[in-house]
């Protein structure tokens, strides 16, 4: 793992543990007023006779870590906890508790409500309607994206001052900048992570990138050990070079899906 996680992380104890435990039930008792606005929402469409002919989208803006690889509760790392989101539908022509492996992506969702409400989606719109997908319909489709994070530098955010020191965590610092390539088909479901060390590069080239992490999912599921080392050369050309594409693109030259 990179720096934060392997140096800037000290090993969890009561005290840490507890501060996790007492987030994750804050966030579950948050939880509980949007399930009451959800309820009030519905009961609204039902009063309006509307409710069968609204989509509903069930979703969030990124995933949480809380207490993986020791870290407390935050969502700045390229790893599945913080990158991975719950997407639920619910409307006319939805399939009920269908399910499928497609890959929905956050920059989804505006070209799909305007899809959906009969607009004409604007052509320099990187992501793509999920409406074939959640009408089930065949189409081809993406199957690796590309997740960003631009680091917001020095100075490090986080507990840096904590007392005792051993509950120190960083949310952020310096050489948090990464890409990753997450793959998903038949025979490749991994995650190529490269991180830079300077402060918010633009532009990021490839070669400069100091650091680089390499989980395939079928075999290490919670991405403990980092396996770039085995990573044979020509299989990591080809991740870098879709990297390469999927940060250069924009618009349609985003919807290609990788070659097999």
């Amino acid at each position: 793992k990179h720096w934060i996680i392997s140096e800037g992380t000290p090993q969890m104890n009561n005290n840490t543990e507890k501060i996790v435990d007492d987030l994750c039930l804050d966030r579950w008792r948050t939880l509980l007023s949007v399930d009451d606005l959800l309820e009030a929402m519905i009961e609204a469409l039902q009063a309006a006779n509307a409710l069968e002919n609204t989509f509903i989208f069930y979703n969030s803006d990124h995933g949480y870590h809380l207490g993986q690889f020791n870290q407390q509760g935050e969502k700045r790392q390229p790893y599945d906890e913080d990158i991975r989101v719950p997407l639920i539908v619910r409307g006319p022509g939805v399939m009920k508790n269908a399910t499928t492996a497609s890959i929905g992506l956050n920059i989804d969702l505006a070209p799909t409500f305007i899809d959906l409400a009969g607009g004409e989606i604007p052509p320099d719109m990187d992501g793509r309607s999920l409406k074939p997908i959640i009408m089930q319909q065949q189409i081809e489709w993406r199957n690796d994206f590309l997740v960003e994070y631009w680091g917001e530098g020095t100075p490090c955010m986080g507990d840096i001052h904590a007392e005792p020191p051993n509950q120190i965590f960083l949310h952020d610092c310096h050489n948090n900048t990464f890409v990753n390539l997450r793959t998903m088909t038949l025979s490749d479901n991994s995650s190529y992570i490269m991180v830079w060390p300077n402060d918010n590069p633009s532009p990021l080239n490839i070669s400069d990138a100091n650091f680089k992490e390499y989980y395939n999912l079928e075999e290490d599921f919670w991405q403990m050990k980092n396996a770039v080392s085995s990573l044979p050369s020509t299989q990591e050309d080809a991740y870098q070079k879709r990297l390469q594409e999927l940060m250069m693109c924009s618009g349609a030259s985003c919807h290609t899906p990788r070659s097999p």
